[in-house]
């Protein structure tokens, strides 16, 4: 079946109890994410995470077909509810996915657990997106940009969530800076409630002038020079644009938010291109898209960085990120050394 407008909030906050599993589609892969992971909590709460939960990969499948079935149809091993996620960065095995789509169907009965696949933009001709919306116990449910007020709703909803207000003219000013993406949205609310202290002090409130400071895009464009120089290994320019920033008040935070932000398009983009896709098509699938004056260094940047390495320095970011939270860190220190690992990592490679 298909679900679409206000029925999806409904349904993903209640699905009833005959859906076996639900297809999350659709170019804002931030919202995919997020509302499987919501989702995950609903649909089986009391997964055991060793032996209750699967996570299957399309390339999973490309090398063991039969592996989402298996796992669809084994029983949990301490009982309780089983759960199965499929993330599919391609459809090369839209047809047997298809298959067992109208398969459990047809006999709900065999289904042992419950299914999330993940997915990106899908058309209207998509063996797996057919499957699942003329079905009776799947649900699809399209992912797409957050309009003004879902926006609006989700910056008021998570800095509440810490306590923290936001001013009239802060929050107008922000919602422009923030669409087209609900992962970067959720990111940057992070970032900015970090920078407020959580809601540590009573009364916290976002102002313009905290926009102007911390928020992508709401800045000079250092951020974006120092982000470039050290993934394009310019270590010299890196280190001096990096310690102009401090001085001038950027945040280190901030900078190391916008890091995370380019490793994560870098790292979507050389996915799409290891399964087939030309680089440039790649790169204009992106939301938003490479901006023409920013694509041969774009270009030059995945030449440098492999998938492999993209996922590792994702990782040390969120160390990073980690490691800034505790109480007294040397944020500033932290984030200057990762920015010089990645710079001198780089260069190596140009």
């Amino acid at each position: 079946m298909k679900i679409t407008g206000a029925r999806q909030t409904r349904f993903l906050a209640a699905p009833p109890a005959d859906i076996i599993g639900v297809l999350l589609f659709g170019p804002d892969r931030g919202r995919v994410k997020s509302r499987g992971a919501a989702l995950a909590q609903i649909f089986v709460p009391d997964v055991d995470p060793t032996f209750g939960a699967a996570l299957i990969t399309a390339d999973d499948l490309s090398g063991d077909p039969a592996k989402l079935a298996d796992e669809m149809s084994a029983m949990s091993l301490l009982g309780g509810g089983r759960l199965v996620r499929l993330r599919l960065d391609h459809e090369r095995q839209a047809a047997a996915i298809a298959k067992l789509i109208k398969s459990f169907d047809t006999d709900p009965s065999r289904a042992e657990a419950k299914l999330i696949i993940e997915a990106g933009d899908m058309t209207t001709r998509s063996a797996i997106r057919k499957a699942v919306e003329a079905s009776k116990h799947f649900a699809a449910i399209g992912c797409y940009a957050a309009n003004a007020n879902d926006l609006r709703a989700q910056v008021k909803e998570g800095l509440f969530a810490h306590k923290i207000a936001i001013s009239p003219d802060a929050l107008e000013n922000w919602l422009p800076l923030l669409e087209g993406d609900h992962a970067l949205a959720s990111g940057e609310i992070e970032k900015m409630a970090l920078y407020k202290g959580y809601g540590a002090v009573d009364g916290a409130v976002v102002s313009l002038a905290d926009i102007q400071t911390i928020a992508a895009g709401g800045q000079s464009a250092s951020i974006d020079t120092i982000v470039t120089e050290a993934l394009s290994g310019q270590i010299d320019a890196m280190d001096a644009s990096y310690r102009r920033a401090v001085a001038g008040k950027v945040s280190p935070i901030g900078i190391l938010f916008g890091l995370q932000r380019q490793i994560m398009r870098l790292t979507e983009a050389s996915i799409a291109m290891n399964s087939g896709m030309p680089k440039g098509q790649a790169m204009k699938s992106l939301r938003p898209p490479v901006f023409m004056m920013q694509e041969r260094t774009f270009s030059a940047q995945l030449d440098i960085w492999g998938l492999r390495m993209l996922k590792r320095s994702l990782a040390e970011c969120q160390a990073a990120e980690r490691a800034s939270k505790t109480a007294g860190a040397p944020i500033e220190s932290i984030v200057s050394r990762l920015l010089l690992a990645l710079a001198g990592y780089a260069a190596k490679r140009r």
